[in-house]
């Protein structure tokens, strides 16, 4: 701009920048704090998992309750939230403003469609079936058919499914969680080693309820296998027998129901009591605390019972010692 000119017309200059970041500001004050028409009264919006702010952003802007969705964007990039932002249904009252809306959207202040299954630790591929069935996710069997194979890599915890999410991205879901979770603990290791730690800690979950009975059960199964001794462990036994009848059926086996008197006399690589190793894999999906025990076995015991309502375990150093517990805690 010519500088005589300007000295020439500085005043109207000035005026007509003030002018236009007045205008600018009032617009803005209007796109931000006053409602728009269709919030005139209440409206449902659905906020679908994994949308991004853009699509979340044009889509207010369609549906009339923002005025600027770029404005909408930058509002929530410039106080980082974008990436807070909660799938799910939400109801947006009457009045409310742009402000309104990013903080409910990013608070996650909705009503969730999502589908919240818990597994607890211990729970073995078939328990994990029943409860994914149950929540109407899936239908019977048909987790347990397509992933038995990863038994133990489910990892145990409290999960939100979209109610239409497919079987790939249920397991998927479980076994990154896992990954992510235990990566710390066995992330580091081979894959056969982090199966082994994950089989002997699936045991354990079946084995002991307290965190210092678990480093102690641990300590039996690992010096038992020193001594190339028969873990002699009944759970084992009623898993084997439970994947055998699921591969001739296809049908949920409740392995607390399996008669282990019987099974313990049929050999197979799940029988303990004939074999002096581990099984060939996990037979539940373990925690981290008896993941923990498992790769830190504590004692120099070689047997244990639980007493008969299971509220103690009791641990021996010789065989002798163990009979005097048998007759002891189970009058056997």
């Amino acid at each position: 701009m010519d500088y005589k000119y300007y000295q020439a017309h500085k005043h109207l200059i000035h005026a007509t920048a003030t002018i236009l970041v007045a205008g600018a500001l009032i617009w803005l004050g209007w796109v931000i704090i006053i409602p728009t028409p269709a919030l005139e009264v209440s409206q449902r919006i659905h906020v679908g998992s994994g949308q991004s702010l853009s699509v979340i952003s044009n889509m207010l802007k369609t549906r009339g309750l923002v005025r600027s969705s770029v404005i909408f964007r930058v509002y929530l990039q410039a106080l980082g939230r974008e990436r807070n932002l909660k799938a799910g249904d939400y109801t947006v009252p009457a009045g409310s403003t742009l402000l309104d809306i990013a903080s409910q959207i990013s608070g996650g202040r909705g009503s969730s469609t999502d589908v919240v299954v818990f597994i607890p630790e211990g729970y073995n591929i078939w328990e994990i079936d029943q409860r994914l069935t149950d929540s109407k996710l899936i239908t019977e069997g048909q987790f347990a058919n397509a992933y038995g194979s990863r038994e133990g890599f489910i990892f145990p915890d409290t999960y939100r499914f979209r109610p239409d999410s497919l079987l790939g991205e249920i397991e998927q879901k479980m076994e990154t969680n896992g990954q992510n979770k235990t990566q710390g603990l066995i992330g580091g290791l081979s894959a056969p080693a982090k199966e082994r730690i994950l089989t002997i800690a699936s045991i354990i979950e079946k084995e002991a309820r307290d965190e210092s009975d678990m480093y102690l059960v641990s300590g039996v199964i690992a010096n038992r296998l020193k001594r190339h001794m028969a873990l002699e462990i009944d759970a084992t036994v009623s898993y084997g027998a439970c994947l055998r009848r699921f591969k001739i059926d296809h049908k949920d086996c409740e392995v607390h129901l399996i008669g282990v008197g019987k099974e313990i006399k049929i050999d197979s690589a799940y029988n303990t009591y004939t074999r002096a190793s581990l099984p060939p894999g996990p037979i539940s999906n373990p925690g981290l605390t008896s993941i923990k025990a498992a790769l830190n076995p504590k004692g120099d015991y070689l047997y244990y019972l639980s007493t008969r309502d299971g509220s103690q375990v009791i641990f021996a150093k010789t065989g002798a010692e163990h009979v005097a517990n048998r007759r002891k805690y189970l009058g056997l």
